[in-house]
């Protein structure tokens, strides 16, 4: 095993110190649970983040251009049903329900958007009623 010396601000002593004494009085043995064991966990998961950042950097995918490409298909579907249920409400074979009218359509089709989202983002739409 390797010897590292590295100096910590106070604070971060102060922090490791209390991981050691939080596990000692868990009931961890002393020999097992030491400043130096505590500090090299923490280098440890230190470095696997940071791997994992530089991963994620080298890899392919783009946040954005995944974000871009699926509001454009969301966009694109909308579009492309709103044309559609158009055309459907001109049918003869729905013509004098009422239930096929434009109007009554796009607000039903609100009210149940409005309860799908409610069941996700409850917090969000309680703070705007607000």
């Amino acid at each position: 095993m390797a010897k590292v010396q590295a100096y910590v601000s106070d604070e971060m002593s102060e922090k490791i110190n209390a991981i050691v004494e939080k596990r000692r009085a868990e009931g961890a043995k002393e020999k097992d649970v030491s400043f130096s064991s505590i500090a090299s966990m923490l280098l440890e998961l230190g470095l696997r983040v940071y791997e994992a950042q530089m991963e994620r950097k080298e890899s392919g995918f783009n946040q954005m251009a995944f974000n871009r490409a699926l509001l454009e298909s969301v966009v694109k579907t909308q579009f492309t049903v709103n044309k559609i249920l158009g055309i459907e409400c001109l049918s003869p074979h729905v013509s004098g329900n009422p239930r096929w009218e434009w109007s009554g359509l796009i607000e039903n089709i609100r009210d149940d958007v409005q309860e799908v989202l409610l069941q996700f983002f409850q917090e969000v739409e309680d703070s705007d009623s607000e």
